[in-house]
């Protein structure tokens, strides 16, 4: 009977699954997953191949950074490296082309800096930085090498009620009454804010009536007044003008009524002899004091919808959001009352939520630390109030902007602990949330910062990136229509920890890494670009020797040359000798990737789970295009598999194996054998997929 059971055929296009789920074979993903996976990345229904590797851009000043991305066009981006006190500016080529000093970025500001960058143009806003106004950063167009920063040019910041003590305007309408000398009697019947006073009645008919006669109707209708709900106090009515046929009444709030806005009317009721208009002479307002100031801090963020700035969490008020006029950025001109004029709202009236992130999807989505809203308004009106859903209550992790793939929103809980998706759902019409890591739970943990690099040529898929608290980064494979969300983790060749991670705009990965303390900048590149990590390029002597390597000393470092890889070398002084004279060299830091298996087990005919000693004793592989792999089981050490054939091309230097390759006489026995596929030196490796052979 073959060893070789269908049933555990494996495309690995799972990815690495939770500990805690070695010997649930009842799940579908099972056979399809990994134990580990580090350094290789599931590619969906075709196996796995190599993670990118990286290419070393300079020296990073500190770990303690923060990188916002500028995309100016197609072909052109800068990222730009925050640390306390500079931002240094890279463009995508890798070539650094400015470090600008601000003395302003403290060590706490940070990690908390928010970033807008379109055009020429980087907006950088902190609730404390630069007395709350943020700050601009102006890219020259004519010449990289120039950039200068002022002060983020707010205009008519809205004036609100922060609790201080505010100068106050009290509130008054005139009633101008008219008469013919016909009209019997006159009863006068005022609203306020659209709640209906008795009617007051003049103590004879207009025409016989004199200014003591209406100084009585006022009085009355200072007591009618009174009467409504909540103008108890403070409401004042006096005549100020009286002649044939003509009289004016002023009614007045103050009191505890002062500083607030009022809507009056106002008609004669018993006779169209008489008629009354009404004036609003003096808008009742309270001053209040600017939303953002040196005192009061600056807004935490901004995004664009609708083409309107969305400015959000200020220090003041970290439940609201004020929105642009469309198309004019920094103008927050609250007062003005055109349809397209900016506007100023909150979540609630009263909550003690604090927006972390706004961002622009089929609806204005706001993510708070408590839950997620969105605005129902299919367009912003500065007249028409926005209708703001709770779509759920889980928070979001501070600090990790939530990005937007396929449609969807993913973002980390405010624990940082699961990550979800969010998509609009037009039958429910609300955003329906939905946990993506259930499987890899404990990889996907303590997530603090997360990128998405979208599919380019060169990429087999789009990767969500997400680097957790403890440095480690790791690469979410993402294929929707597939339902596929598969995790690995890509390791720091030479042991060290990833501080920082941004996409530019041409989907170029771009981490900051720090190994025993030495700081570097690096941008990934995949693997059919290099196998090595922090790779530099140089070339060697007439006798074989790289030199400029110091930064390597005391390191093992490889050598690609001609489409071979050469080493491993140890740097000493700077140098290592290849043997390879007048040659270009790419000199880096390398580490095994690494896939192991999910545990074999027995299982029974009635679905049972026997958990006995057993032994993977041989394995079918099919690779493609494969110059390096070594294959260990049973818990023994991997060793390295000859792929040379006598048909190969030996005129094709580093030409990779093609098809299907047996393994056989595996060693060992253990409880929960696992099948190894690794490497003992860099090479490039792909596997299809492959079935193990095993005895339990």
């Amino acid at each position: 009977m073959s060893i070789f059971k269908g049933p555990l055929k494996s495309s690995a296009n799972a990815g690495q699954l939770s500990r805690d789920l070695a010997g649930k074979v009842g799940i579908k993903q099972y056979y399809n997953g990994a134990l580990r996976m580090v350094g290789v990345e599931p590619i969906p229904q075709a196996g796995f191949g190599l993670l990118p590797g990286s290419r070393y851009i300079g020296a990073g000043v500190s770990g303690a950074c923060k990188k916002a991305v500028l995309k100016v066009s197609a072909d052109r981006s800068y990222v730009l490296v925050f640390t306390v006190g500079r931002v240094d500016i890279w463009r995508n080529d890798g070539v650094k082309v400015a470090n600008v000093a601000i003395a302003q970025i403290t060590a706490v500001m940070v990690p908390d800096l928010g970033f807008y960058a379109e055009a020429d143009t980087v907006g950088v806003f902190h609730p404390d930085l630069n007395s709350g106004l943020g700050l601009r950063i102006l890219r020259d167009a004519s010449n990289d090498a120039i950039w200068t920063y002022d002060a983020w040019p707010f205009t008519d910041i809205p004036k609100v009620d922060l609790g201080g003590t505010y100068p106050q305007t009290v509130d008054r309408w005139d009633i101008s009454v008219r008469w013919a000398n016909s009209a019997p009697a006159l009863a006068l019947s005022c609203t306020v804010d659209g709640a209906n006073a008795a009617s007051v009645t003049l103590a004879v008919a207009p025409g016989s009536s004199t200014g003591a006669h209406w100084d009585a109707l006022a009085a009355a209708l200072a007591v009618s007044l009174s009467a409504l709900p909540g103008f108890s106090s403070g409401v004042g009515v006096s005549r100020i003008g009286f002649t044939s046929g003509f009289a004016v009444l002023s009614v007045v709030f103050d009191g505890p009524l002062k500083g607030s806005e009022y809507e009056v009317g106002a008609q004669v009721v018993n006779t169209s002899d008489a008629s009354a208009l009404v004036s609003h002479i003096v808008i009742g307002k309270t001053e209040g004091e600017g939303l953002v100031s040196a005192t009061r801090g600056g807004f935490a963020g901004m995004e664009l919808y609708q083409d309107r700035a969305v400015y959000y969490g200020p220090k003041a008020r970290p439940s609201s959001l004020a929105q642009s006029q469309p198309g004019e950025y920094f103008n927050l001109n609250i007062e003005s009352q055109a349809d397209n004029g900016p506007r100023l709202d909150a979540l609630r009236s009263q909550t003690s939520e604090t927006i972390r992130f706004v961002l622009d999807n089929t609806y204005l989505v706001v993510l708070t630390d408590q839950a997620e809203w969105f605005a129902s308004n299919r367009t912003v009106s500065r007249n028409e109030p926005m209708n703001f859903v709770r779509a759920s209550e889980i928070g979001v992790k501070k600090n990790c902007r939530p990005v937007i793939l396929e449609g969807d929103v993913y973002f980390m809980s405010k624990d940082g602990g699961v990550l979800y998706s969010i998509s609009y759902d037009a039958v429910s019409t609300t955003y329906v949330p939905s946990p993506q890591n259930d499987l890899n739970k404990d990889l996907v943990a303590g997530v603090r910062r997360q990128a998405v690099q979208r599919k380019i040529g060169s990429t087999t898929s789009n990767r969500l990136w997400e680097l957790r608290e403890d440095g480690r980064l790791i690469c979410l494979v993402v294929n929707k229509t597939q339902e596929i969300l598969a995790a690995c983790e890509w390791p720091v060749a030479g042991g060290g920890l990833v501080k920082e991670i941004a996409v530019d705009g041409q989907e170029q990965v771009w981490v900051t890494v720090d190994r025993n303390g030495e700081i570097s900048e690096e941008m990934l590149e995949e693997a059919g670009t290099t196998l090595l990590q922090s790779g530099i390029d140089l070339t060697t002597d007439l006798t074989g020797y790289v030199f400029g390597l110091s930064r390597f000393n005391g390191r093992q470092v490889w050598a690609e040359i001609d489409g071979d890889v050469l080493g491993p070398f140890t740097v000493d002084a700077g140098f290592i000798a290849t043997g390879a004279p007048a040659a270009a060299a790419r000199v880096g830091l390398w580490s095994p990737p690494i896939y192991e298996s999910m545990p074999y087990v027995q299982v029974l005919p009635d679905d049972s789970v026997v958990r006995r000693p057993g032994s993977v004793k041989a394995a079918k592989l099919y690779l493609i295009d494969t110059t390096s792999i070594a294959i260990g089981a049973n818990g023994q050490a991997a060793k390295n598999v000859p792929l040379n054939r006598m048909s190969d091309d030996l005129a094709v230097r580093g030409s990779g194996f093609t098809g299907h390759h047996s393994v056989l006489g595996l060693k060992g026995a253990t409880m929960d054998p696992t099948f190894v596929i690794t490497q003992t030196r860099p090479g490039r490796l792909r596997v299809r997929d492959y079935i193990p052979g095993v005895k339990l």
